[in-house]
Order: structure tokens, then C-alpha cells, then sequence
């Protein structure tokens, strides 16, 4: 954005206007040509979608209830005629023939045989002229044709042969019938026995593709359109060009279609197609509908050229108009520019023409005039505060070198902490030996100041010289803890974020109980942070004492000041500092409990955090 925005900066406002103006116009103008046009196409491939579904769904329904009508036919055939014997017409040879051979009850004789082919040829010439062939076939193996091609050899490539007799109607996608080799699609009837119902064997129903041209052949859609039959193992059943029946669809020229969604805009070989299908519950089949795009939106070239012609006379009329109504905008700009140049050369006497309305350059130009009112007035009162300030910094500066004055020398301290503990070594004072040691060890860790963070244990070790000067003085009852685990002592914290919490609490529990208490120092990590608890068991304090230390700490927290610590003000130190080095979600956070103790938690980051002097 900033490159941008220093690449614009290079030309002036009118041109930036100009080109705007007119890349507005150019956007415009063309998202509502893509908006029409998309639209439109959406509107059109969906009303493709209607009516090719329904024509298909339709084409479905007819095939099926072709198959099932022809299945139901031949179930009289297949049964044959119930005997009677007050009608003597029902005393055909062939009666019942089929049953009894299937059955078993009758032996295939060649009389037998050519009853049951004379059976099929006068079912098919009464019935359906499309039929290529029936093939009767028992669970035995036995087979009969009506094209008088009967036995196992004559059929035992064909692909219903090896398929188990099944109790439902199946269909057989195209294929070539054999010995013929003529395309037909298969119907499988399963033949149940008179007797006990049970499957005895099949019928097998040779259908001619002639039967699907018939259904299909008068159904178009568009030009081109045309509609095709795939089956659920991808074969092409029926296609308007007949030497894609039987083939796989991946095998085929069209098999850049994908027929796997019900609606879908396709684009192959540079050319965008729609497509749909229903399918079948009979068959599994599904009835694809194919056409290209352009056929379904005739309208769109129109509403193309028609865009084109407007497009150009809004641009005709954007470059005409464009610059004239730039000018008015800029010429009171490049006025209040010069005058702004004259007031960087420090002429501050100029002034802007202003007429009274709602325009902002007016406004902007009475603006002007009032800034180089106030810009006159600014300059003396910055002066004079120049003055002042200056004042101000030599009499910090004076007191500064009266306070580095006023401090004791901390070699001094060290030499006369060392020359006491001599003196109680000789005298064999020990209290006092070990106090001044430690006296003199804290001193010396509370000088240092080449540091902002430290690691824990040099924290606990500093706590724990303090402590023990507290231990010295009252020697019977007060009693400290560490339960801090030793793979938290390399964690890093500010430094002197321990001793003052413990000294206040030294301060408000153990000194108010004359020595008899007791402080916890205990640590546990919280995910990424490590949490460190100081805990004693003194009175407690009251809920305003408590609101009013932690309204101390946030207040210090938030202006980010440190101030000398007195009484709860050493807490809120320690929580300024902390928030300051870690951020808002870290430092104290004090719990009491009136009469039982209080615990101050401090929250810090477990994470090596640099400090200003390792930067």
C-alpha cells in the first residue's frame, strides 16, 4: 500500500482524478456486463437443467415400464396355461412344457425342444417384432433358443451366461449375442417353479437397439443435443451414433464427459457443454442429456454487443466530460498549494480567498487562514516555553548532583560491613558474624543494577540471605519454606521481584505475630508461564485494604511510573515492573484470606525473555 501510495504521489491531482474517473467507469461498466453475463448463463443452464431432467426422467419411466411389461408377458408363457378340462382348446402340445422340463418332470427330447422354440417364434411374432431372441437356460445348464442356436456352446460367451440365477429381473447393457453377433441389450427374467416356488432357471429376452431408437430417436433437445443411455458399470448402451453402442465410456470419443454429477457445466476441446442425468431404480441406468452451451443461450451474443455499445459511449462521454469538471475541482487547490509554498519560504502574511458555503475547499482555505492566525501565536508562546524549559533542565540537572552527593558510598558500606564482621569473628560473636555476612551479600546484590532480569535461583538465593537475617531475629517461631522444583531455577524474572514481597510480608504478618509465622515460597508451571506463590499465614486484610493495594498496582501498571516504595506501594513497584517487561498479563496477583493469610502469585513468562542490556 505504501509503495502505491509513493507511486501516486508522483503525479498531480488532476491527472489521478482524470485516470480515476475513468477506471471507476471501466469497472463498472464491466462488472455489470460479467454480472449480466453470468446471470443469464446461470438462468439459462438452469432452465437446461429443468427440462432436459424431466425429459430424461421421462425417458426412464417409459424404459422401465417397457422392460417390466415385457417381463410381465411372459409370464404366461413361462407358467403356461392352467388345464381344464371343459375347454378342449387348452390341450396344446406345448402346454406347460416349459415348466415340466425346467422342473425336471419331462426329458428334453428333440420333439421337446422344437415345442418349446415353436413357442418362442409364435411369442415373438405376436408379441414384440423388436426381440432378437429368447434363450430359455436351466439352473442345470440347459439351454434353448428360439433361433434354433440351442446348447451350452452356443451361448457360453455371452454375459448373462456366467452370472447366478438371480431372484430380481436384471438387464444386460449392449453387448453382441452370439452366434449373431448382432447388439442387444439382455433382459434376465428368473422362472419360478409351479410347484414350490423355487428357481428352476431364466429366461433371457434378446432385445434389438431398434426399441431405444423408437423412444429416444423423437426426444431433442436443442440443435445438437442429444441424449444417451449409460449403464452403472459405464457402458454405453444407446447412442445416436451407433458405433459407440456396447463400448465402455472411457473407451469412446466422448469420454472426456464426466457423468458423475446430476448438473454440471463441462468444457472440452475449447467449447463449454452442460450435461445432466436421471437414473433409473429398475435398471441403474442413467439417461444423460448432452448440448453445448452456446445452443441454450442464444440471447447472450445480444446482450454481449449490446454492453460493447454502451460501454463505449459511457467511455466517449467520461472523456469529454471528465477533464472540464476536473478543473473546477483543482484550480482552488493549486491557489491554496502556492500559498502554502509561500508560507514554507516563511512568508506567514498571506492569506486564502474564502466564500461562505458548503464546499470544502472553502472550508479547507478558512482553515488556512485560521492555522496561520494560531501559527503567529504559537511561535511566541513556544519561545517562551523554550525559555522555561530550559530553566527547568539546569535545575534538575542541580539537583540530580546534590542527590549522587547525598548517597552513601557503597564501597564504604561494603569496607565497614566487612571491618564489623571481623570484629565479631575475634570477639566470637557468631549471630553477628553471620548477619553482617549476609547483611553485606544482600547489599551487594541489591547494588548491582548492570542487570534487568536474572534467573530464578540467584532470586531464591538473594530471598534466602534475606531470610536468614529474619531467622537471626526471631530466632524461636518464624519459619520460611522452599518448595520451588529445580527445573524452574533457570527461568528468568526481573530482578528483586521476590525480596520485596517477602519483606512485606515480614512486615504485616511476621513482625505483627512477633515472629511466630510462617512463609511458603512454592512455584508450578500454567502452560507457557510459570506461576510463583508467597504464602503466609498472617491476620490477613481487610476487602477495602485489598481493593485499595490492587487499584495501587494497576494504577502504576498503567501509567508505567515507578515510585519509592512505601507500605503496599513495594507490591505495586513489583507489578509496574513486571508489567512492564512482560506485558499486561503478567504480575502479581494478591488473594487474602481475613485472619488466615495471604498469598501473592506472580505470573511469568517461562520463556527466555532478553532484557534491554542483552539486546
Amino acid at each position: 500500500m505504501m509503495i502505491l501510495q509513493r507511486f501516486l504521489y508522483k503525479f498531480s491531482i488532476r491527472r489521478k482524478m482524470i485516470v480515476g474517473f475513468l477506471a471507476v467507469s471501466f469497472i463498472a461498466v464491466f462488472t455489470i456486463a460479467l454480472s449480466a453475463h453470468y446471470y443469464y448463463t446461470k438462468a439459462t443452464t438452469k432452465d437446461f437443467y429443468n427440462i432436459a431432467q424431466g425429459s430424461s426422467a421421462s425417458l426412464n419411466n417409459q424404459l422401465d415400464r417397457y422392460f417390466k411389461q415385457m417381463a410381465q408377458s411372459t409370464y404366461a408363457m413361462i407358467a403356461g396355461p392352467l388345464r381344464d378340462s371343459s375347454d378342449p382348446l387348452m390341450t396344446s402340445p406345448g402346454t406347460g412344457i416349459i415348466q415340466q422340463w425346467l422342473s425336471g418332470k419331462v426329458k428334453l427330447t428333440s420333439y421337446n425342444k422344437l415345442l418349446i422354440e415353436d413357442l418362442f417364434r409364435r411369442y415373438i411374432t405376436l408379441n414384440y417384432s423388436e426381440i432378437e431372441s429368447l434363450v430359455l437356460m436351466s439352473v442345470e445348464g440347459g439351454v434353448i433358443s428360439s433361433d434354433g442356436q440351442s446348447g451350452v456352446t452356443a451361448h457360453s460367451q455371452e454375459p448373462w451366461f456366467i452370472l447366478p440365477f438371480d431372484r430380481t429381473t436384471q438387464v444386460i447393457p449392449t453387448h453382441l449375442s452370439q452366434p449373431n453377433r448382432v447388439p442387444v441389450v439382455s433382459l434376465l427374467i428368473p422362472i419360478y417353479s409351479t410347484n414350490n416356488v423355487k428357481i428352476v432357471g431364466r429366461l433371457v429376452i434378446n432385445l434389438s437397439l431398434n426399441v431405444f431408437s423408437e423412444i429416444m430417436g423423437k426426444t431433442m433437445i436443442g440443435e445438437t443435443g442429444y441424449f444417451f443411455i449409460l449403464s452403472s458399470d459405464n457402458t454405453i448402451v444407446f447412442h445416436p451414433d451407433s458405433l459407440l453402442q456396447g463400448i465402455k465410456l472411457t473407451d469412446s470419443p466422448i469420454s472426456h464427459l464426466q457423468i458423475l454429477e446430476p448438473n454440471k457445466q463441462q468444457r472440452v476441446e475449447n467449447q463449454d457443454y452442460l450435461t445432466t442425468y436421471t437414473q433409473s431404480d429398475f435398471t441403474s441406468w442413467k439417461v444423460a442429456a448432452v448440448v453445448p452451451l452456446n445452443e441454450m443461450a442464444t440471447g447472450l451474443n445480444v446482450a454481449r454487443d449490446s454492453i460493447i455499445m454502451v460501454v463505449l459511449l459511457l467511455l466517449s462521454f467520461v472523456i469529454l466530460i471528465v477533464p472540464l469538471f476536473t478543473k473546477l475541482l483543482v484550480d482552488p487547490i493549486i491557489k491554496l498549494k502556492k500559498m502554502m509554498q509561500e508560507v514554507q519560504r516563511g512568508n506567514l502574511a498571506v492569506k486564502a480567498d474564502f466564500y461562505p458555503g458548503q464546499d470544502e475547499l472553502q472550508i479547507l482555505g478558512s482553515s488556512f487562514n485560521k492555522m496561520i492566525i494560531q501559527l503567529n501565536a504559537l511561535i511566541d508562546k513556544v519561545y517562551r516555553f523554550q525559555l522555561r524549559e530550559m530553566s527547568l533542565e539546569l535545575k534538575q540537572k542541580d539537583a540530580m548532583i546534590q542527590a549522587l552527593q547525598n548517597q552513601i558510598n557503597p564501597h564504604f558500606l561494603y569496607n565497614s560491613l566487612d571491618i564489623i564482621k571481623s570484629i565479631a569473628f575475634l570477639e566470637e560473636v557468631p549471630k553477628i558474624e553471620k548477619m553482617v555476612s549476609n547483611l553485606a551479600a544482600f547489599f551487594r546484590y541489591t547494588a548491582k543494577l548492570d542487570k534487568i532480569e536474572v534467573n530464578l535461583g540467584d532470586e531464591l538465593n538473594h530471598l534466602k540471605t534475606y531470610l536468614e537475617i529474619i531467622h537471626i531475629r526471631f530466632t524461636h517461631n518464624f519459619q520460611s519454606q522452599n518448595f520451588v522444583n529445580e527445573k524452574f531455577l533457570n527461568v528468568s524474572l526481573v530482578k528483586l521481584t521476590l525480596q520485596p514481597i517477602v519483606e512485606n510480608a515480614v512486615k504485616y504478618a511476621v513482625e505483627r505475630n512477633n515472629g511466630n509465622a510462617t512463609i511458603i515460597i512454592s512455584a508450578y508451571n500454567d502452560q507457557d508461564d510459570l506461576i510463583i506463590e508467597v504464602v503466609d499465614n498472617g491476620p490477613g486484610m481487610e476487602e477495602d485494604r485489598l481493593l485499595e493495594i490492587q487499584q495501587n498496582m494497576m494504577r502504576m501498571a498503567a501509567k508505567g511510573e515507578l515510585i519509592q516504595p512505601t507500605d503496599s506501594l513495594g507490591l505495586a513497584n513489583v507489578h509496574a515492573r513486571l508489567v512492564l517487561q512482560y506485558g499486561f498479563r503478567y504480575g502479581l496477583t494478591l488473594t487474602s484470606f481475613l485472619g488466615r493469610g495471604t498469598i501473592v502469585s506472580i505470573r511469568i513468562p517461562i520463556k527466555k525473555v532478553k532484557s534491554d542490556n542483552d539486546s
